[in-house]
């Protein structure tokens, strides 16, 4: 059942998933302040994940995803790890910024160095819609986040972990796909995100790439020489004509 805390109302059990992993109090009480701050006036505990005997939304090896309110906004918060590598959230912010002029990615709300306020996205994982959707819903999908990965090559800004498709991307209610997690992303990357998306969803061998190619009605062989083109002179006309995009 989902526990929703107003700050104030935070006792220590709670405070601590602040401070992840050791959830030294003083470095709570710090952040509760830099929240504050950010706009953020309450916590929702559930998710999949428990900590401590909290629930929060997600733990990574770099941060923790928290569910929260900011005045009549529910919203997603991730929080940097006390052992994090990364001294800052403020450049994945940035990323995410970019991302957003474009409409891609979850809204940012607020961002301070160990914290990123964005818009909640209620929607299951990609890689599990797709084995049970329609094709034709399949296809309308896939198709838009293949254009956005177009969209974000045009904007030079590699996302880098698209290639691994699970737990990047979700899918709204309304069949809108949501990337997320800009966390590596990269204005200096030559990689290709329209390369790694269609990798994960119609190179590779698994159940979801079977499902997207039975939808659309391709084979492999055919993709990989659309992506060829498209790498090597930049044009989308072969993917045009497999009505990929």
């Amino acid at each position: 059942m989902a526990q929703l805390l107003r700050l104030w109302e935070l006792e220590r059990a709670h405070l601590r998933v602040l401070a992840y992993p050791t959830g030294d109090p003083s470095a709570a009480r710090r952040r509760l302040v830099e929240l504050t701050q950010l706009g953020v006036d309450g916590l929702i505990f559930e998710g999949p994940v428990e900590l401590w005997g909290v629930r929060v939304v997600a733990k990574g090896t770099t941060s923790v995803v928290l569910k929260g309110t900011a005045g009549s906004s529910v919203v997603a918060i991730k929080a940097r790890r006390l052992d994090s590598n990364r001294p800052s959230l403020l450049p994945e912010a940035e990323r995410l910024r970019l991302a957003n002029t474009a409409g891609i990615g979850p809204l940012l709300i607020a961002a301070s160095r160990n914290f990123l306020v964005w818009r909640f996205i209620e929607g299951e994982p990609l890689e599990h819609w797709v084995l049970r959707a329609p094709p034709p819903m399949v296809r309308e999908v896939v198709r838009r986040l293949l254009q956005q990965a177009v969209t974000l090559d045009q904007l030079g800004l590699v996302h880098k972990e698209l290639s691994r498709i699970k737990g990047h991307v979700l899918v709204t209610r309304d069949m809108q796909p949501v990337i997320f997690d800009f966390e590596t992303a990269s204005l200096r990357s030559s990689k290709s995100n329209l390369t790694q998306v269609a990798q994960a969803l119609f190179i590779r061998e698994t159940e979801v790439s079977q499902r997207v190619r039975q939808a659309f009605a391709v084979t492999r062989e055919e993709v990989l020489e659309a992506l060829r083109i498209y790498k090597r002179e930049g044009r989308l006309e072969p993917l045009k004509r497999l009505s990929l995009i």
